[in-house]
């Protein structure tokens, strides 16, 4: 497959993501290329034309949740090393502080200029790009949403380059009760993986 049709294909995929998302969440659904920002009300362009390469600065269009950006290409960029509450996933109720950690990554990101750094993996198996982001400013965006209590420090083999840096950011946060650690029950699934409580428990 040409890398042509491969980006189609990929670029229809993140469509495809999108129209589930909405589905849960009520979200807008792209319209002549554009998301509305449903806390803003501005326009979001996407621009399929802009090409997306690891170390160059690249536009986030729209923020899906708090480890979870759009890329003003259409494509999905998820935040390897780190991983949030969640908000939307239809499996299960919301957790606590979902709202709150994407608030805090749209307030990061959306609309910004980041650049996104790969280790290993390129993609997971949703086609999203997996990478580590810096602001304009070099505020890595993956370490301070856990430093800042909205997320937890989720390694991931083989990207694990900064797990140590991670963990350690959550400790301090912790320690502090920065963010969820200040409101939310957390616990620690079989795999490792660390979850906050469903709201309403």
């Amino acid at each position: 497959m040409s890398y042509r049709n491969l980006r189609k294909l990929l670029l229809a995929l993140g469509f495809l993501v999108v129209f589930v998302y909405a589905a849960y969440t009520g979200a807008d659904l792209p319209k002549n290329g554009q998301y509305v920002d449903r806390l803003s009300g501005k326009a979001v362009p996407i621009d399929p034309s802009v090409t997306f390469e690891y170390g160059k600065p690249i536009q986030i269009a729209y923020v899906v949740d708090g480890d979870t950006a759009q890329l003003i290409n259409g494509e999905y960029v998820r935040y390897i090393g780190i991983d949030t509450p969640e908000e939307f996933d239809p499996r299960k109720p919301e957790q606590c502080y979902a709202k709150e950690a994407a608030a805090e990554n749209r307030k990061l990101v959306q609309g910004q200029y980041v650049v996104i750094q790969k280790e290993i993996t390129e993609r997971d198996k949703y086609g999203r790009i997996l990478g580590y982001l810096y602001l304009s400013d070099g505020t890595f965006v993956n370490k301070k949403l856990v430093e800042d209590g909205f997320a937890f420090a989720y390694p991931y083999k083989p990207d694990t380059a900064k797990a140590d840096e991670f963990a350690a950011a959550e400790v301090a946060a912790k320690e502090a009760k920065h963010g969820l650690w200040s409101v939310c029950t957390t616990y620690r699934l079989s795999g490792g993986r660390e979850q906050t409580n469903d709201l309403g428990r």
